[in-house]
């Protein structure tokens, strides 16, 4: 049997004393997608630092390409093919939107054109800096400076959080086009839980740090139970 893209085995991460996610584990393909789920507080983004590398891990393993990473700095799993775009978008003030794409880009089909292809608004504030750009506007950014890394993996952290409905379409839009581009595995956290459905081949819920339910999209997203109990959604959800 082929080894998972990325392999976490046993994972147990948190901050100072305290644990916040709990015997993890969980295996993603390459090219391959996962929707984590679950309300504020549950461990989401806990683990998306901890796959990026800001969170070493008190127990366990995680192995990426079967090269173990459980310990390898941020950059080191960049290097490696882990592309990250963080919760809050991270831009730099000072720095134009072409310096911020040249600054991380890296040999392979993701090229700085391909990202102004993607992002056309982008190319058009090419020249502009981060701070004169608007919500919606940095959120492209932040998914450009992470796909000219040219990741085998993409984390995507609350990538509509914040954003006007007609941005967010937008924003959803390419999202989606990236997941079905070049055999990117993509691991997806959302509120909006139908988008992140619909979009991810697999799907986990976590609940305080454990997760209480995996499956296809298809199973999570028809389990209400489990969406109304862990998730907080009381209506119906369609994935994909």
């Amino acid at each position: 049997m082929t080894e998972p893209l990325l392999q976490i085995d046993k994972f147990d991460v948190g901050y100072g004393d305290g644990i916040v996610i709990h015997d993890l584990q969980l295996g993603i393909a390459s090219g391959g997608s996962l929707a984590v789920l679950g309300r504020n507080g549950a461990g989401k983004s806990t683990l998306m630092l901890a796959i990026a590398g800001h969170l070493v891990p008190r127990a366990g393993r995680m192995r990426f390409d079967g090269k173990d990473i459980t310990t390898a700095p941020p950059h080191r799993r960049c290097r490696a093919g882990i592309g990250w775009v963080p919760q809050g978008r991270e831009v730099f003030a000072p720095l134009s939107v072409e310096e911020h794409l040249r600054i991380a880009a890296a040999p392979g089909v993701w090229t700085i054109d391909r990202v102004y292809d993607l992002f056309p608004r982008l190319k058009e504030r090419r020249g502009n800096f981060g701070n004169q750009l608007s919500g919606g506007e940095q959120q492209m950014l932040a998914i450009g400076r992470a796909l000219v890394t040219n990741p085998r993996l993409l984390l995507l952290d609350e990538p509509l959080e914040g954003l006007a409905p007609v941005v967010a379409q937008d924003v959803a839009r390419c999202i989606g086009e990236i997941t079905q581009a070049d055999n990117m595995a993509v691991v997806l956290i959302e509120q909006h839980a139908g988008f992140a459905l619909r979009l991810a081949q697999q799907a986990i819920i976590l609940e305080r740090g454990v997760a209480v339910r995996r499956g296809t999209s298809q199973a999570i997203a028809a389990d209400r139970d489990a969406l109304e109990q862990f998730v907080g959604i009381r209506k119906p959800v369609r994935a994909a």
